[in-house]
Formats: structure tokens, sequence, C-alpha cells
């Protein structure tokens, strides 16, 4: 059975919600019955010599790395989510490097700026610096979903997963986005997805 490791709260949940788009029964290790991280990383070291999450066991088979790990699924287990046409696989590739090299490095140094500093610790270079990159990916991600509903053809793919799960984190980092109404609408019909919201949802006792 296939075993994904990490906090649901975390890079990992990019995997928890491409298993749960691809209907494939999975184990999940959140890795709370670990007392410390240090025994947490432990453990995933034991799968992943670099000692972070996500990592997925599919039966002998270890992969780590949040997009490679979604493509794999993607292939593997959710053919709905995974263009037939090699050009329209290509654009998966594209939007999903355009997720971790563009969109995620300035968003995480804006929440690190927004979020987890302190007023009087905030570095304003660093936090203009990425805030005017982040500007940039999003201007086009914007353009490009005005005249398209999906990324990669007429529906939701993985190319999509991929991407929402990253500007997801825009809100920790305060990004405003007024000014991209069809990323916004695009992200909510993303996040409106059955599989989405069972990934998100708090779990009640």
């Amino acid at each position: 059975m296939l075993k994904i490791y990490g906090p649901a709260r975390s890079r990992s949940s990019r995997a928890l919600w491409m298993a749960e788009e691809c209907g494939v029964p999975y184990e999940h290790e959140d890795l709370t019955r670990y007392p410390t991280m240090d025994a947490k990383s432990a453990a995933v070291r034991e799968i992943n010599p670099i000692g972070k999450i996500p990592v997925i066991a599919d039966g002998d088979f270890i992969l780590s790395e949040s997009m490679a790990i979604n493509l794999y699924l993607a292939r593997k287990y959710g053919r709905h989510l995974w263009p037939t046409g090699e050009q329209e696989q290509a654009r998966v590739l594209q939007w999903s490097f355009y997720a971790v090299t563009e969109l995620d490095p300035p968003l995480i140094q804006l929440m690190v700026e927004r979020t987890f500093r302190k007023e009087g610790e905030r570095n304003a270079e660093n936090e203009k610096k990425n805030a005017e990159s982040a500007k940039r990916a999003l201007a086009a991600l914007e353009g490009y979903l005005a005249a398209h509903s999906w990324l990669v053809g007429s529906s939701f793919t993985v190319a999509d997963l991929n991407v929402a799960s990253v500007l997801g984190l825009a809100t920790g980092a305060r990004q405003d986005m007024t000014d991209y109404p069809h990323t916004q609408a695009w992200l909510k019909r993303c996040q409106d997805r059955p599989a989405y919201r069972k990934v998100t949802t708090p779990k009640t006792a």
C-alpha cells in the first residue's frame, strides 16, 4: 500500500491531496507519534537520507520531493489528471517547475518577513525584492488564466494541483491578491474540490 510521510500541515499536503484525487488507498504517517523533532527526523531519514518530507513508499519504491511525487502519482494512479499528449505533458512540467522556481521562493521569503519575523526584525530589502518577484510570477499566471479555465487542457490536472498547492502559501505570505481576480477564481475552483477539502479540513475528535 502507498504510504505518505509528513504532517498534513506541511508540503506533504500536496501528496495527500493528490492521493485523494487519484482515489488510491494510502496510509498516512503524520509523524505525530514521535515525541521530538529529532525523533521525527530520524524516522524520516530511515527512508529518505536527506531527512525531509514529503516522502512516499509505494511498495518497495521510495520517492521524495513533492512535485516529483505528485507527477508519479498522477501518471500511475490518476490517469484523468495526467494528459495523454506529449505537448500537454510538457505543459504540466512547465507549470510544476514554475511553481517551485518562480512562485514558491518569493512567497516563502515573504512569509518569513511578514509572518514569522517581528515588526522590528524584518529585512525591508528582502521583503521588497521578493514582493517584486511574487508580483512578476503572479502577473504571468493571471495573464494565462484570463484566457484559460485550467492550466493544461479543459479540465483540472496535476498541473493545477501543483501550482495551487504552492499558491496556498499566499495567505501566510500576506500577499495581496486584489490585482489577480482570474487567479483567485481559479484557486477557489481548485480548493473547492472535495479531495482538497478532505485533506485540509481539521479532523474532529
